[in-house]
């Protein structure tokens, strides 16, 4: 199973090359817990609010999962995720993961032709995303799990938008010792392009009969991404652990990101927990652009799991989220 793993990390590797992409919301990180762990969830996931960062953790699910959260981001935009997740079989996991932004009013400003309206006399407008993903993670051993995700979005600025399709794959492979490894290759598919009547352009009749000439922009990629993960799990009482016990937990994370049109940077994220009820995390990301430390907690009891998260982006401000989930 370990060539297997290792072939698809040789496939990703040459997947990415440097360019400019659109629909960058989909790379905006998701989930309480993995938030708090700044994102290193590539082979630390094991629920449906980590789905998104690789298909295969959902294959962790047992029984049945719900997971939500509203968060009022940075800048006025607020988000909202919901999450499914359902063992079909021992084997076989199935999740769905529903996201949508409100990027809150805003104003427009001076035209092309410098009419000189002061901003914000023109009027007012949202931009809205909305994501809707369906994942299928399978058991194919005790140590290899794999997982795909197939994605529809939809992004509304104004009176133009941009949809389509995009898949993600992803794999964990378990070493043995506590050590776990997580590969994903996110948000693959064809460009995009804008389309609406905010793009049509008004021109003489000799040029078009109708006055309209319809005017469209060009073809963007995707922000498709590789992520490459390990996991430690130092002490707990899951059977992985290195260290089992009942009472302290500990779990130590780490992925390596390369976007395709930013430079690559990594994330890294720990989970302390105790009795398995109460759960402190931290995380940083190195070379990212504006995120730097998270902080998160957690306090579950009876299949019933509340989350909560802190992170710095630097100049952007600070962001706090809290999230529930339930096992049923």
């Amino acid at each position: 199973m370990m060539n297997i793993f290792i072939i698809i990390l040789s496939l990703a590797s040459v997947t990415l090359s440097n360019g400019t992409s659109a629909i960058q919301w989909l790379e905006l990180q998701t989930g309480v817990r993995a938030i708090g762990m700044a994102g290193a969830q590539t082979a630390a996931g094991d629920d449906i609010s980590s789905s998104l960062y690789n298909p295969a953790n959902v294959s962790y699910i047992e029984g049945q999962q719900v997971f939500f959260n509203k968060t009022n981001y940075i800048a006025d935009i607020s988000h909202s995720f919901f999450g499914y997740g359902r063992q079909m079989t021992e084997l076989d996991v199935l999740g769905i993961n529903i996201f949508f932004l409100d990027s809150g009013w805003i104003p427009e400003t001076t035209d092309e032709a410098n009419t000189g309206n002061d901003i914000g006399s023109l009027g007012n407008y949202k931009v809205y995303n909305f994501l809707a993903n369906f994942s299928y993670a399978r058991s194919i051993s005790d140590k290899f799990k794999v997982g795909l995700g197939l994605k529809y979005f939809r992004e509304d600025i104004d009176n133009m938008y941009a949809q389509g399709l995009a898949f993600d794959f992803g794999a964990h492979y378990s070493v043995g010792l506590g050590i776990k490894l997580g590969l994903s290759i996110n948000n693959v598919g064809p460009d995009v392009k804008f389309e609406g009547d905010g793009l049509q352009q008004y021109v003489d009749d000799s040029v078009s009969p109708s006055g309209i000439l319809m005017k469209s922009t060009g073809s963007f990629s995707l922000p498709q991404i590789v992520r490459l993960g390990i996991e430690g799990k130092v002490m707990g009482s899951d059977r992985m652990s290195l260290i089992r016990n009942n009472l302290l937990g500990l779990s130590v994370a780490a992925d390596i990101l390369k976007p395709i049109a930013d430079d690559m940077y990594a994330a890294l994220g720990s989970e302390l927990s105790i009795s398995d009820m109460f759960f402190v995390r931290l995380g940083s990301r190195i070379n990212h652009d504006t995120a730097s430390l998270s902080f998160g907690l957690g306090l579950e009891y009876s299949n019933f799991k509340i989350d909560y998260s802190l992170s710095d982006y630097g100049d952007l401000g600070q962001t706090g989220q809290f999230g529930i989930s339930l096992k049923f």
